[in-house]
């Protein structure tokens, strides 16, 4: 065992006795002290829990799961600033909802807020237990959804109103008209305290690379784990008529790969102003990193010939994606695109994540 493990385990041993300690073995903190000095960057966390699927519906073009795990700690961006979100005693559960585009399966960045009440959506009309505004998350096992801790009140029936606005990133394509409206649904479930006891947690061991530059696998058979199947879509995008690969780069765990796209996304044809798309994903398990924002800056024999920012954008063709109109005649081969993190990701982070893409050196790649 390392020094830091010894660590931080040693003061729930030595005050054993004491109701705060006992209270904090009782919560999914207690497991997270294993790393009490990660990496800078992704590294492999200290523990792995299960997840409960409580409803999943499609609306207006959306596809909707409400989710819940164990609570646990997290970390909260402003900026490139972090702060821990810690788990209370009054908390019963991590609830989360997954956001995604119902046809192709592509992360939607959006508001997402929930109102929790007892009862079924059609019942006497109680009042709310709960109301907020989710935090856009990121993690290991997940990817990018919406989430917070919340108290309920004992074992029942409750209903869960979810509101997803309009989309914040550009949307683009056949998409254009769904995404860029609100949706409203109510998903009813059964809350059952035990149920999220016997979620399974795993602990990581160090010969798992626990507080290892690294990253646990996805969670397959939940509502975010299709992303990964959807990287098969996409590639098939950039390669199509009027799509051209540019090339690809990873740097300080984010990969990004550059494509000139020749049309505006509508029925696929090269029509309308060509654009530099730019896709950044994690470098493990290639998760998209949504509300952030970038630059990118074209360079030929050390000459500046193209800049500008890059807007989120989500389309029915390429994507989760950044991008800017750029004139395609005046890229050669061998020209430099530089892209540079101006945003970090304005995402909360689970264990694992919480020390990355919060700057990022200028990524640099020659266009092929």
């Amino acid at each position: 065992m390392r020094r830091r493990d010894v660590l931080a385990t040693g003061g729930c041993l030595l005050a054993a006795g004491s109701a705060g300690c006992l209270e904090s073995l009782r919560r999914e903190d207690a497991w997270r002290e294993l790393v009490v000095d990660p990496p800078e960057g992704v590294y492999v966390p200290s523990h792995a829990d299960g997840m409960l699927t409580y409803g999943t519906t499609i609306a207006d073009g959306r596809a909707i799961s409400l989710l819940a795990s164990r609570p646990h700690s997290f970390w909260t961006v402003a900026g490139t600033e972090r702060s821990r979100a810690d788990v209370r005693s009054q908390h019963d559960i991590h609830l989360m909802v997954d956001v995604r585009d119902a046809e192709t399966g592509v992360v939607v960045p959006a508001p997402v807020t929930t109102s929790v009440r007892r009862g079924e959506p059609n019942g006497d009309a109680d009042d709310p237990i709960d109301e907020r505004s989710l935090w856009p998350m990121l993690s290991q096992r997940m990817g990018p959804h919406y989430g917070d801790n919340v108290s309920l009140e004992g074992d029942g029936t409750y209903t869960a109103t979810i509101r997803i606005g309009p989309t914040s990133a550009d949307a683009i394509g056949s998409r254009l008209d769904v995404l860029e409206e609100p949706t409203v649904v109510d998903v009813e479930f059964e809350y059952d305290a035990t149920d999220i006891e016997a979620l399974e947690r795993r602990l990581i061991d160090e010969d798992e690379g626990r507080g290892e530059p690294g990253a646990l696998e996805p969670m397959a058979n939940h509502a975010g784990h299709h992303e990964h199947d959807h990287d098969a879509y996409l590639e098939s995008a950039f390669d199509t008529e009027g799509a051209t690969r540019l090339g690809s780069k990873t740097n300080d765990d984010i990969d990004y790969t550059a494509t000139l796209v020749a049309y505006d996304d509508r029925d696929g044809t090269a029509r309308g102003t060509a654009a530099l798309a730019v896709t950044a994903r994690t470098r493990h398990n290639r998760y998209p990193l949504p509300f952030a924002s970038f630059a990118a800056t074209v360079w030929q024999d050390d000459e500046r010939i193209a800049d500008g920012s890059l807007r989120e954008t989500v389309g029915s063709r390429n994507g989760h994606q950044y991008r800017t109109p750029v004139d395609p005649s005046v890229l050669e081969e061998g020209d430099e695109l530089s892209i540079e993190l101006e945003t970090p990701p304005q995402v909360a982070r689970h264990e694992g994540y919480e020390t990355a893409f919060l700057e990022s050196e200028t990524a640099t790649l020659a266009l092929k």
